[in-house]
């Protein structure tokens, strides 16, 4: 998929940012790979273009919007870095729906993962050195410095990186996949040995922050061992891992890991029960085709034969989230009950899908699934991924007011946010108040990056013209706002 192409690429060549901080190479005993000589994007800048270009990723078919995931990738990534030297940016951990073993960064702190990394990862220390790599080129600035080792050339770069984007999103098909393409050759010769010394302080950054986290030191180095072990069964064809075309490997790399990881004290990492659950759940996510949800029940089938504790939690709940794909309630609440029991009781994750099967299970069970959802979120009232299942499962409840309350209470999550605004748009609606819904969806929309439909549901708003004067009053002046930065993006065009 052209798409997925694009976003694959988006590491090498469409990243802006201002010079490193000296002070991150000075704390970790880092080489100094040069400062940019002049500034390039502020970080608001480089911000806003991390947003920009996330709000296409978003549209992609292959971006995963999956509150488990998204929540466990989250939290992993922010134990990270907090263990770590440091950075202007808050970060953004999200899933894309690819088996590949990949995992990329985008200008501004957002960090895609693949479901095949998660699927492929043996334990929690390797995905985690994976995620502590990532945030390494963030919080070195590598991107900042390879766009000015260009001199120049990384605004045209930039400019082929967007145009392709949109060409993709409009259905140009290859073309603008090969716009990408034609963008990363031109650079590729000029960036490829400054790439690697980046590569190397990324790792050395990660291990840092891997070992202060609490995580297996091991872990990267058993990840650059089963990448060489792949890379060996694909020497010669074209169809290397996608982590090594995108991330070189040399064996400088390789030894410089094994070297790291055994001149620190040795430190075992329990992998935690979420890690299997999620790692479970992505097998499944992996695919959208009940093929492949069949393929990954035959899968789990197979490995209850041998697995014990949270592997074997993992394939139940496995079982269960494929079942349900498969429009097999019955077998899925059955497996879920299972998980349930080996646990305690005591997984959110777990808990989240067994309040949606019994909800969904009968009319009868309606209240016990909807309090089933109510206990788990007052358990853990800053988990988004259970707020948003209570307010889900109060809207198809109908229980509209209560799922208002619910949001404008709640603390799990930002009124800056899809979520939110989608949850009260939909309750708004069932309620009958035209203004306060379109409201919701148009700042839904406006968080997208959809400009001008959100100005569309902003003046549908305003026709309505049923909410209070306060209300009214904000609308008209985001209607404004919205319409000035459209004719701003006009002009500057």
């Amino acid at each position: 998929m052209v798409a997925k192409r694009i976003i694959s690429l988006l590491f090498a060549c469409s990243m802006a940012l201002e010079p490193a901080a000296h002070v991150y190479a000075q704390n970790y005993n880092l080489p100094n790979l040069g400062a940019a000589g002049g500034a390039t994007l502020s970080q608001l800048q480089e911000r806003q273009l991390g947003e920009e270009i996330m709000n296409e990723v978003r549209s992609d078919p292959t971006y995963l919007a999956d509150p488990e995931t998204m929540e466990y990738l989250n939290r992993i990534g922010y134990r990270l870095v907090s263990a770590g030297p440091g950075s202007p940016y808050s970060f953004e951990f999200f899933p894309i729906r690819d088996s590949s073993i990949n995992a990329f960064a985008l200008p501004g702190g957002f960090i895609a993962v693949h479901t095949g990394l998660v699927t492929a990862a043996s334990n929690e220390s390797e995905l985690a050195s994976v995620l502590a790599h990532e945030i390494g080129h963030v919080q070195q600035r590598h991107i900042a410095r390879m766009l000015e080792n260009q001199k120049g050339n990384w605004a045209m770069t930039l400019g082929s990186i967007l145009v392709a984007i949109l060409a993709a999103r409009a259905g140009s098909g290859d073309g603008a996949a090969a716009s990408v393409i034609g963008a990363q050759a031109a650079m590729a010769q000029n960036y490829l040995s400054f790439s690697r010394d980046a590569e190397r302080e990324a790792d050395r950054v990660g291990f840092n922050s891997l070992v202060r986290a609490g995580f297996d030191p091991k872990g990267m180095e058993q990840f650059f061992e089963r990448l060489d072990f792949n890379n060996r069964a694909y020497e010669g064809a074209r169809a290397a891992p996608a982590y090594l075309r995108t991330h070189p490997m040399t064996v400088d790399r390789m030894s410089e890991a094994q070297v790291r990881s055994r001149s620190v004290r040795a430190q075992k990492h329990k992998d935690s029960l979420d890690f299997y659950l999620i790692r479970a759940r992505l097998r499944v996510l992996q695919s959208n085709r009940y093929q492949g949800w069949s393929d990954a029940m035959d899968y789990f089938k197979e490995e209850a034969k041998t697995a014990k504790g949270y592997e074997a939690a993992a394939v139940h709940y496995g079982m269960a989230v494929a079942a349900q794909r498969m429009k097999n309630p019955t077998l899925a609440l059955q497996e879920i009950e299972k998980a349930r029991q080996m646990t305690g009781g005591n997984s959110a994750i777990i808990n989240k899908l067994y309040s949606d099967l019994v909800f969904e299970s009968s009319p009868n069970q309606r209240a016990r699934g909807l309090q089933l959802a109510k206990q788990a979120y007052e358990k853990s009232p800053l988990s988004a991924m259970l707020l948003e299942n209570y307010a889900s499962l109060l809207l198809r409840d109908k229980k509209y007011s209560q799922a208002v309350e619910l949001m404008r209470k709640q603390h799990a999550i930002s009124k800056s946010t899809v979520t939110y605004q989608s949850i009260l748009g939909r309750a708004y609606e069932a309620m009958g108040k035209r203004s306060l819904s379109h409201q919701a969806i148009g700042e839904m929309y406006a968080l997208q990056g959809q400009k001008v439909a959100a100005i569309q549901q902003l003046t549908l708003a305003q026709k309505a013209n049923d909410a209070d004067f306060y209300t009214m009053s904000e609308i008209d002046a985001r209607l404004r706002e919205l319409r000035a930065d459209v004719e701003f993006d006009k002009k500057h065009q």
